[in-house]
């Protein structure tokens, strides 16, 4: 069986009411009852009243690479009116990947990894997203869908920021809470938040 994970946020932007999209390929598996009991917290999932439970995530090979071509997570901007896409972009690299023997990948290509967490977007035309492997908060520009900055972060965070202005300041931040990426052995507990530089405003 197969399904797609999905995140929407809904936001006006040049006139157009648009939904931004995170989707992601996944697999779903019939497993028996006695599998599920070791390993409930890998999605692993337990179907009450039936010997079976599920098992959700991706068709792997046998060395952890995913046995369908990229990209395998990418951000779909959603024209709500007519029902289009207005563009779509792979997110994330595989440079904070992990392979065999604990060495990390350093690859800056912009595969489209899996992704979990959804995006924010702003007034003032931007899009935020953090639900990437690598360790970066991007900011993706609502009308094109071209990254226009990014930011690193001390571990991944496949979280979804906020965004919020100091009522003392008029400063706009962005905050992400950084706790780790789930295939990443690199954790951590950082609450980061980003800001223009106080000369620079609206």
């Amino acid at each position: 069986m197969f399904s797609k994970a999905r995140f929407r946020l809904t936001a006006w932007y040049a006139g157009v009411l648009a939904a931004f999209l995170v989707v992601l390929g996944t697999a779903v598996y019939l497993v028996e009852k006695h599998q599920l009991l070791s390993n409930v917290n890998h999605g692993l999932h337990v179907q009450a009243g039936t010997p079976y439970g599920y098992k959700k995530g991706m068709f792997m090979s046998p060395l952890g690479v995913p046995c369908h071509a990229p990209p395998y997570g990418q951000l779909t901007a959603v024209d709500l009116k007519n029902h289009t896409i207005l563009w779509q972009k792979p997110m994330g690299t595989v440079a904070d990947t992990v392979l065999p023997f604990g060495i990390k990948a350093k690859l800056p290509f912009a595969i489209g990894m899996p992704v979990m967490g959804g995006p924010v977007a702003t007034a003032g035309g931007l899009v935020f997203f953090a639900g990437t492997y690598d360790y970066y908060l991007r900011a993706i520009d609502s009308a094109s869908g071209k990254e226009v900055w990014k930011g690193r972060l001390p571990v991944g965070a496949q979280a979804t920021p906020m965004t919020y202005v100091s009522p003392k300041t008029g400063r706009q931040f962005v905050v992400i809470a950084a706790g780790g990426a789930r295939q990443s052995p690199d954790r951590g507990d950082y609450i980061v938040a980003f800001a223009l530089p106080e000369a620079v405003k609206n």
